[in-house]
């Protein structure tokens, strides 16, 4: 299994506080998409990060294989379908990304990078002492 911290949002079109009520897809299709092919692979994790904001704010499995749709979606054609194992909904309630060891310029112009395991136990903790 390997493990990835993947940006949502840009500076663009950044995620909305509330997320989760606004719809997503990562709810429905329930996929997360990329610029170019992702090296992941079924079973991997991703650590959801909300670029904008600099907060990680879930925890999915990659529940497919990359699949391209260069037709229908240009700047994002590869995606994978995930698994939301974890979420904050409220993205000002969720941790900053600082808060799993990693620093926010770390991401810039990825869409996702490779983690080590400790980083996603982090992110576990973190995401779950919200709730505390």
């Amino acid at each position: 299994m390997a493990v990835f911290l993947k940006a949502h949002g840009t500076a663009e079109k950044p995620m909305t506080d509330d997320w989760l009520a606004g719809g997503s897809w990562l709810i429905d299709p329930g996929r997360t998409a990329f610029p170019r092919r992702p090296r992941m692979t079924t079973g991997d994790r991703l650590v959801l990060y909300a670029s904008v904001w600099q907060r990680i704010f879930g925890v999915a499995e990659v529940i497919s294989e990359p699949t391209s749709e260069a037709s229908v979606a240009a700047r994002w054609p590869w995606s994978v379908q995930v698994e939301l194992l974890l979420v904050v909904p409220v993205l000002s309630n969720a941790p900053p990304v600082q808060a799993i060891g990693v620093a926010p310029r770390s991401m810039s112009q990825h869409s996702h990078i490779r983690l080590e395991e400790r980083h996603l136990e982090r992110a576990i903790e973190a995401l779950a002492g919200v709730g505390r």
